[in-house]
């Protein structure tokens, strides 16, 4: 690869302020102000749920109301079942959802730190006759905020971060790995013990395949860099110990106990982890085709340039770990088959790394184009909330405001002051943020994506203070749960279920405290769940039930819960 140059004033420091800010306006909206919604989101807090009521039994064996979860490790729900408990003055949902934002703040400061650790390395930059060049730190420190402000940029990331979900969880584990990797150069000891610790983080939340990936990675290290081959000993004898202890003390306990459940739940974990391994279909390979260019939208295209352009130095710890960690998480998700979404975000902090190491041999037409696109595709997005909020809001024009309604049913909205004013400044923002990079700047490495972070930014925000009440609406189970609730004679306690999600057995447990239980012949009231075409259908209550309540969230019509009773 040719030598390039970064200049002082290229590794210019990005405000403090201004880094915080966006963390905190990428970490907190999505999580506050809502309740759990549907799929892993719910399913999470209902695993949480039940250990932070529950007992000893419920923190080995992850279950929703009294159904076993064996295909979901428990730590990240252990972490939401303290924070439960640790703050009771709060709904069980919020505290919870302060662990999803601790656990997101984690994320971004070991991305942050392993990305300086890497890329101050003094051989990292050419030799400058001139002393023009950035000191390493002054570079180390910009390529980490671009690597931070590349992660938040990236579009598919945002919706699945924002859950409390062993999805997210699992790629906070991915950078702290990272960061342990990243400072086993100078401490492999201690960089060992803590990517180990995250090695068994991984085997106790999505299993024994993204373990398997990191362990690759923490193997592979030694082999692809000289750095780490200096201290492979100590990294691998203090990394591999530390992950095959940690990772089976849980499945030891389980091995262990008396309880003959405990050993049905090992054996289904075990079920659940052996059909992960496997190779992708044709249906697999297309929605992997279909989805990733957009979902790791800008990363991919960024770290491929850097791939390509740093061929020649791969060795480099800056380069070796990011593209080493990016590969095989890669192919590890084209092995996964279970939740392709889960594992498609699994390389995107080693994406992130790799990319910020190619902003400094990015050309400027590429620059431009990724600003350009930025601008017009936030800019059309903002204008489009706004424009179908003020129509919902005021009535007209009438097509817009019907379109609008649409989403929510029967949801009136109101004027809210807060929702307004954050809205107004996040926008007034964005026009700033337009302004200050179309200007005479310096040419700062991390200058090229801040629209496309402070652009994805601004959408969320407004997206979750604007339409947060409607969004929340359409999306909570907190009104059927308090519909069936009120059908039901005060003493009841015992509801059979058939066919229920694990999601809604959560929220219609955790809204309406109703006491579920599965296909018991004893109970004489039973919840019935109906999707896909059969929903539309006029229900057909079995022989000797008769029906009391039908109910959907607004505008599902794939999803019926309906209610029936034994005379």
């Amino acid at each position: 690869m040719r030598s390039f140059l970064v200049t002082d004033l290229q590794a210019g420091k990005l405000p403090r302020w201004g880094l915080w800010l966006l963390s905190l306006l990428y970490i907190i909206p999505g999580l506050a102000g809502r309740d759990p919604w549907r799929a892993a989101d719910a399913l999470g807090f209902g695993v949480s749920l039940a250990m932070a009521r529950g007992g000893a039994t419920q923190w080995l064996m992850p279950e929703i109301a009294g159904e076993p979860v064996p295909d979901e490790g428990p730590l990240p729900h252990w972490l939401a079942a303290l924070a439960i408990r640790a703050l009771p003055a709060l709904p069980a949902h919020v505290a919870a959802q302060f662990a999803a934002m601790a656990l997101l703040g984690l994320m971004f400061v070991a991305l942050w730190y392993a990305t300086l650790q890497l890329a101050r390395q003094p051989r990292l930059l050419p030799a400058d006759p001139f002393d023009a060049r950035a000191t390493p730190t002054d570079f180390g420190r910009a390529v980490a905020d671009s690597a931070l402000l590349l992660l938040m940029a990236t579009v598919g990331l945002i919706a699945p971060l924002h859950e409390n979900s062993a999805d997210a969880a699992q790629l906070v584990w991915i950078a702290v790995f990272l960061f342990g990797a990243a400072i086993a150069i100078d401490r492999p000891l201690r960089g060992g013990l803590i990517a180990g610790a995250m090695i068994a983080a991984a085997v106790t939340t999505r299993g024994l395949l993204p373990a398997a990936a990191l362990t690759v990675i923490a193997l592979g290290l030694p082999l692809v860099s000289s750095a780490w081959r200096v201290v492979a000993a100590r990294w691998l004898l203090t990394a591999l110990p530390a992950a095959i202890a940690l990772g089976l003390a849980w499945p030891l306990a389980l091995a262990m106990s008396d309880q003959p459940a405990a050993a049905i739940h090992l054996r289904q974990w075990l079920a659940w982890n052996a059909a992960q391994f496997g190779l992708p279909d044709t249906a697999g390979l297309g929605y992997y085709a279909r989805t990733v260019p957009w979902f790791l939208w800008p990363l991919w295209p960024v770290a491929t340039w850097a791939m390509l352009r740093w061929r020649g130095r791969l060795d480099e710890p800056a380069l070796a770990l990011p593209t080493l960690s990016a590969v095989v998480l890669a192919v590890a998700a084209l092995a996964g088959s279970d939740a392709p979404e889960g594992f498609i975000i699994q390389p995107a902090a080693a994406l992130a790394m790799l990319a910020a190491m190619g902003l400094p041999t990015l050309r400027r037409s590429i620059t431009s184009l990724i600003d350009w696109f930025a601008v017009m595709t936030y800019t059309l997005i903002g204008l489009v909330v706004w424009a179908y909020w003020l129509a919902w809001l005021i009535g007209a024009p009438r097509p817009m405001a019907a379109s609008a309604s649409a989403l929510s049913p029967g949801f009136q909205p109101q004027w809210s002051p807060g929702a307004l004013a954050l809205g107004a400044a996040a926008t007034l923002a964005w026009l700033a943020l337009v302004r200050w990079r179309v200007a005479r700047h310096r040419p700062a490495l991390w200058r090229p994506v801040t629209l496309s972070c402070g652009g994805l930014v601004l959408a969320w925000l407004l997206l979750m203070t604007l339409w947060l009440p409607a969004i929340n609406q359409r999306n909570t189970y907190r009104e059927l749960a308090g519909q069936i609730a009120a059908q039901l004679p005060a003493d009841q306690d015992c509801i059979a279920t058939l066919a229920l999600g694990r999601a809604q057995r959560a929220m219609l447990q955790y809204f309406g405290g109703l006491p579920l239980a599965a296909a018991d012949p004893a109970c004489r009231w039973r919840i019935e769940q109906v999707s896909g075409p059969a929903a539309r259908r006029p229900a057909e209550p079995p022989p000797g039930w008769a029906l009391v309540w039908e109910g959907a969230r607004p505008r599902d019509r794939d999803e019926v819960l309906r209610l029936y009773r034994q005379p």
